[in-house]
């Protein structure tokens, strides 16, 4: 990992560019191996794939579609994928499996996903639960101990998270912790075909992970500002169109067709979304970012990539544990 200059990005040449390269696909390999166990709690299994992401944030569509990459990889097929609020208990039987979406919202920032996902796991206490990886934060040491209080007492409980600070944090939950890295990294590599690459892309947060931007940053020269959901645009309305499908679905008792609508309608919108991101990275040489998934698409892009530290540290320990050593990325914090 490279540090800022007072100019920018340190520049490499041309006999570097090669070693570099090689450099950083060996780590994205390698990064796809870690995800062993998850295949281990799962062969022979019947399971459901809960929580998916129905929303413009692109990443956290990258990580279930690594997810869906891994299950394929893996032979997996899911019983049953939905979101929370359409996921139906009596679709659980006995010996099933429980798999949640990974990501970021373990914790009180979105706290609406997770108390539904509290109550789905103290409502099944005799079927496996298997976390997805995540990065665990809540605003207080007090909250996560309610939280860790309901969710302490499933005996069967497998938490997979993203970085060493979440880890900790883990074991208030559950002895079965594992470290591992995001599963959006099951789409490697990502080809793209276009132009010449110019300029900077800045990717940048307006939720409450927002960060302030690095003095060292002003200066360089953006051509282009923008966050997830402008980059989806007016195709913002399909996901309109799949939540009517949902609730028509439901509405009617068609269950065995809503376990299917996700894999049928969602996932493949959900590629054509993140086909307009790596479009707009392909247009541009480096990205710069606040958001993690906008640095984990450019390593999947064999991308350069500045990248600032969320409000909370998120990008830094996951950076720290898997991605440092690319020379693809710098890491820049206030």
């Amino acid at each position: 990992m490279s540090t800022i200059q007072a100019g920018g990005l340190p520049r490499q040449d041309l006999m570097q560019e090669q070693p570099a390269l090689q450099k950083h696909r060996e780590i994205m390999q390698g990064l796809k191996q870690h995800h062993a166990a998850i295949a281990s709690l799962l062969q022979g299994r019947r399971f459901h794939y809960i929580d998916i992401p129905v929303h413009d944030n692109i990443g956290d569509l990258l990580i279930m579609l690594g997810t869906v990459r891994f299950f394929k990889e893996h032979g997996l097929s899911p019983a049953t994928v939905s979101n929370t609020y359409y996921f139906k208990h009596q679709w659980v039987r006995p010996g099933d499996v429980l798999v949640f979406h990974g990501g970021g919202n373990f914790g009180d920032i979105y706290g609406s996903i997770h108390d539904l996902r509290e109550k789905l796991i103290a409502a099944f206490p005799d079927n496996r639960i298997l976390l997805m990886p995540q990065t665990v934060f809540f605003s207080s040491a007090e909250a996560r101990a309610r939280s860790a209080a309901v969710i302490s007492r499933h005996p069967d409980l497998h938490l997979f998270v993203r970085d060493t600070v979440s880890q900790r944090y883990a074991h208030e939950f559950t002895d079965k912790v594992y470290l591992v890295p995001d599963m959006a990294h099951h789409l490697y590599p990502i080809r793209y075909s276009g132009g010449a690459a110019q300029g900077y892309v800045r990717i940048q947060r307006v939720d409450p992970e927002k960060p302030k931007t690095p003095e060292s940053l002003r200066q360089l020269p953006i051509r282009t500002t923008t966050d997830w959901v402008d980059v989806i645009g007016d195709e913002r309305r399909l996901m309109t169109l799949f939540a009517k499908l949902e609730w028509r679905f439901d509405r009617y008792g068609w269950d065995r067709a809503l376990t299917r609508l996700a894999l049928w309608f969602w996932v493949p919108v959900s590629r054509r979304f993140m086909g307009k991101a790596v479009r707009l990275f392909a247009d541009h040489e480096t990205i710069v970012t606040d958001r993690l998934h906008g640095h984990i698409l450019s390593c999947l892009m064999d991308k350069k990539n500045i990248v600032i530290d969320n409000s909370y540290g998120k990008n830094s320990t996951y950076m720290n544990q898997w991605t440092a050593n690319s020379p693809l990325t710098t890491l820049v914090k206030e």
